[in-house]
């Protein structure tokens, strides 16, 4: 019971830091835990987490892997390693794209899913050129959150390379009405006008 009071504490302070946006003062809080805290999935998620947003991929895997080993039965694990190795595959790092693709899928075999694990498994289909497999995974996201701007602006994307244009037309003007002024889909639509895409 001890050390989940100090686990439980550690969080606490490490929450409070982060909010603050002392993301050094946050990782900084979680390293000051005891070993038995420090033994625990949930202290590696946390300690992941602050990793991922500092911008630090390779400890963040490592962190969410341990996390992972210990607790696997916890999709939020799995999800956030996949979110890591998506970031990887973005940067072109060999295997990658077959690793988040694993993880996102087996994170949502855990369920329950966030959004977010959709929209991430979506994107690393997209990269990998399956189209098809991204649509229902962004329509998926959107089932669970109708104003997911990444989920509807990567759902027009799926849609033009499945060659439907009309409808990622419609993808993207629902994607604006959520986010006026968002950038990549205000240069798509007028990409896709400039092929001269009719309306009907």
């Amino acid at each position: 019971m001890a050390s989940a009071q100090t686990l439980e504490a550690v969080l606490h302070s490490a929450r409070a830091k982060e909010a603050a946006g002392d993301l050094a003062g946050a990782a900084k809080a979680l390293e000051s835990a005891d070993p038995a805290a420090k033994a625990a999935g949930l202290w590696s998620y946390a300690r992941g987490a602050v990793a991922f947003k500092q911008g630090q991929l390779d400890e963040a895997l490592r962190f969410f892997e341990k996390a992972v080993a210990k607790e696997p039965e916890v999709p939020e694990y799995r999800a956030n390693l996949g979110a890591v190795w998506l970031e990887k595959a973005k940067q072109k790092v060999p295997g990658a794209l077959d690793k988040a693709t694993e993880a996102l899928t087996a994170a949502l075999k855990w369920g329950p899913a966030l959004p977010t694990t959709h929209a991430n498994l979506g994107l690393a289909q997209l990269l990998a050129g399956k189209a098809g497999e991204a649509l229902a995974s962004f329509d998926a996201a959107l089932e669970l959150d109708a104003k997911d701007l990444a989920s509807l602006y990567n759902r027009a994307v799926a849609l033009e390379q499945l060659g439907r244009r009309k409808e990622s037309l419609v993808a993207l003007d629902a994607a604006l009405a959520a986010a006026p002024a968002f950038e990549p889909a205000l240069t798509s639509k007028k990409h896709l006008l400039a092929k001269g895409l009719e309306r009907a």
